[in-house]
């Protein structure tokens, strides 16, 4: 089967800017700001992010053998994934040599599903399964609302259980958003459904919820995962049909969310251990934010007018 190249929608790439943005001073928060309730209100109303990656992908979900899907997934995700863990972890290694621990940097990655370094390329790892298994169960026709009631229920079984390493509660949880947005792909325009996205957004957002997707905390998940479905649909509504809002720079960040993505966490780690061996005039966390608005801007402008052709398949591209 040829693989026939995706047609652009500009308002999902401003969909994807922003949420990629969102993503990165979350962890740039999450890496400066020690009182972590002083920003977490601040940054609810996009909490839903991590699922709408997972939901988005679904949406571009096409008809292909399970080969096909897995080779696919290993040029688009996973060489991604590999490269750029290696080199997170080589950044990561480097000033911590002296009190390196094997045993404990393996249990990180059983636990979590990625190499200290750049742990949140947890997501792809997850979504080349969630792929995979959704592959396989649409290949003996088991509909998509059937996989979301199993996904829901496998959700809940590793609750019940207790599995200890994160991926067991991401990936059913994964496996939901990514079947709702193939379900929802045509279906979440519709005025009545983004109506009643707004009331369920709108309504729930102010409730003590919380959205952790590396740890599949969704609490109270009967309340956590329609709103985090709710904001999905809303974000790309509200480009769709606010054409105004759709900027260049969000696009531009959207077009280049693996190139971000993969390497935001290794300048912050690089970052972090820079500034523990050396003397700076200003305050640590400003010194950061600075440092790492540079790189934000440094990489975009070489992104834009010199397109790294060279190397875009580490980018799975």
């Amino acid at each position: 089967m040829t693989i026939q190249p995706s047609i652009r929608q500009d308002h999902l790439d401003c969909a994807h800017g922003l949420m990629i943005l969102h993503m990165m001073f979350f962890h740039l928060c999450n890496a400066t700001i020690i009182h972590k309730p002083y920003y977490y209100s601040i940054l609810k109303p996009l909490s839903f992010f991590m699922a709408w990656f997972f939901f988005k992908s679904g949406m571009f979900y096409k008809v292909r053998s399970i080969i096909e899907n897995i080779h696919l997934g290993f040029k688009r995700i996973i060489i991604p994934a590999a490269v750029f863990s290696l080199i997170g972890f080589i950044f990561y290694l480097l000033p911590n040599l002296s009190r390196f621990n094997y045993s404990l940097e393996l249990k990180s990655i059983y636990y979590v599903g990625a190499i200290p370094g750049n742990t949140p390329l947890w997501f792809l790892f997850s979504l080349f399964v969630v792929q995979i298994i959704f592959s396989i169960m649409r290949k003996y026709n088991i509909h998509p609302i059937l996989i979301v009631i199993i996904a829901l229920g496998l959700y809940y079984l590793s609750q019940f259980i207790g599995f200890r390493p994160y991926w067991t509660y991401n990936i059913p949880i994964g496996l939901l958003f990514y079947s709702l947005g193939l379900l929802f792909k045509k279906l979440q325009y519709n005025r009545h459904i983004v109506i009643l996205s707004l009331i369920i957004y709108f309504g729930l957002l102010l409730y003590p919820f919380n959205i952790d997707f590396l740890l599949g905390k969704f609490t109270p998940n009967v309340i956590a995962i329609p709103w985090a479905l709710a904001g999905c649909i809303l974000i790309n509504a509200l480009f769709k049909y606010f054409t105004r809002l759709c900027i260049f720079p969000l696009r531009f960040f959207g077009r280049h969310a693996m190139e971000f993505y993969c390497t935001h966490i290794i300048i912050i780690v690089f970052l972090e251990n820079h500034i523990k061996h050396h003397t700076l005039h200003i305050s640590p966390i400003l010194f950061i934010i600075f440092a790492f608005i540079i790189y934000l801007l440094v990489f975009s402008l070489i992104l834009h007018f010199f397109k790294l052709k060279k190397i875009q398949w580490m980018f799975g591209r």
